[in-house]
């Protein structure tokens, strides 16, 4: 149902209620019929012709501010505030605070909705206090004030508030994604510690975000990168390898690390087998390429051969390419020619497409953000499979 749909909804309602619920006489009631605020029935002629904010106005006009219109007014307020007319939902939410005779519950349902109005207008002081005011003591809305405080740290980028209050909440009321949000946060300060060289900070913020998340991936790279940043070769492997178990999609962002870690302390064998048995599991285009490539320094038709074999059994743009590029440097002339230009419009078509999707709005780039920039869902853009991708 539309915004509007339910407005229209919520006013006849109302007006049946008001008529149906008074047992009267016909003539009693065609008194009463009088009684009902003229701007009722503006707001109603208003909204049938399509004038919706004629008719919301004459609407909240006619609701005088009781017990009874309590609800409808808060429900008001809050479609004010999704509509983007923030100044309207916090006049009203302000018109129910001011009731003396507003109960305990309902001052702070409201205090509540206020907050979300103060956020969503960008007054982020006045919506911290208000919130940190109604969560010093414990109501049925602590789930609602500890999560609203969660997005407003979040939003301000202060971490170490978002991860105190991130920690309550995921302690009171413990979900799966709570966590992996609380990892991130983690993640952040130890981002932030990379750049400012401090690796010992960001090795304990890596690690807190294990703690919190024992499937972030993010924090398994970063832990990584510390360890490769001291040497530790070995320790970034057995981290790195880790990554295939915690969300094998994320393989090919760590596959050049693993090379070269490998490179560092026991050669290729190691890796290879690796590779081995990640592709018999989880085929991508990456892994394809890499096994090939190595394939290649031995055995280069061994090599075009295992490339169209896994071509037939997992068809990717990019292994097509990587067949293409093998095969044209033991061409010459014209057909050379050929397969560059083939190569070329390939590497074009690669380009053009992006290469990271988000499950969970479906937002799509060429670099991977560990935050969706358009539904802000941590930990959910990840490399895009299939017949143009891995």
């Amino acid at each position: 149902m539309t915004e509007w749909g339910l407005f229209l909804v919520l006013f006849l309602a109302l007006f049946i209620g008001w008529v149906l619920g008074r047992r009267r006489s016909p003539k009693a009631l065609k008194e009463e019929l009088k009684q009902v605020p003229s701007d009722y029935f503006r707001g109603l002629n208003h909204l049938l012709k399509g004038q919706q904010s004629e008719a919301i106005d004459a609407f909240v006009d006619s609701l005088e501010v009781n017990s009874e219109t309590f609800d409808i007014h808060l429900t008001l307020g809050n479609l004010f505030r999704k509509k983007g007319e923030i100044q309207k939902a916090i006049n009203i939410h302000q018109s129910l605070l001011a009731r003396p005779d507003l109960s305990a519950r309902d001052t702070r349902l409201v205090q509540l909705e206020l907050a979300s109005d103060f956020m969503s207008a960008g007054l982020l002081d006045r919506a911290e206090r208000l919130l940190l005011n109604v969560a010093t003591r414990k109501t049925e809305f602590q789930k609602e004030i500890l999560a609203l405080l969660v997005d407003l740290y979040e939003f301000e980028q202060s971490w170490d508030k978002a991860i105190k209050i991130a920690e309550q909440l995921q302690l009171e009321f413990p979900t799966k994604k709570q966590a992996q949000r609380l990892a991130h946060f983690h993640c952040e300060l130890a981002q932030d510690a990379v750049k400012g060289d401090r690796w010992t900070v960001a090795f304990q913020e890596y690690k807190a975000a294990i703690s919190a998340d024992l499937d972030c991936v993010r924090a398994t790279i970063g832990l990584a990168d510390v360890y490769i940043h001291q040497g530790r070769f070995r320790d970034a492997i057995k981290e790195l390898k880790a990554v295939a178990d915690q969300d094998h999609e994320f393989l090919p962002v760590v596959i050049t690390k693993i090379k070269e870690c490998y490179r560092k302390v026991w050669g290729s064998g190691g890796y290879i087998k690796f590779l081995q048995d990640q592709l018999a599991k989880h085929p991508s285009a990456t892994l394809i390429k890499a096994l090939a490539e190595h394939y290649a320094e031995d055995d280069k038709e061994f090599a075009e051969q295992f490339i169209i074999d896994q071509l037939k059994a997992h068809p990717t743009i990019q292994g097509f390419q990587e067949l293409i590029d093998m095969q044209r440097a033991d061409s010459k002339g014209h057909d050379e020619e050929n397969l560059s230009v083939l190569y070329e419009l390939i590497e074009q078509l690669i380009t053009s497409k992006p290469k990271y999707r988000c499950r969970q709005c479906g937002f799509s780039g060429h670099q991977l953000h560990w935050q969706c920039p358009s539904c802000k869902s941590w930990g959910s853009v990840k490399p895009i499979h299939g017949l143009e991708g891995e």
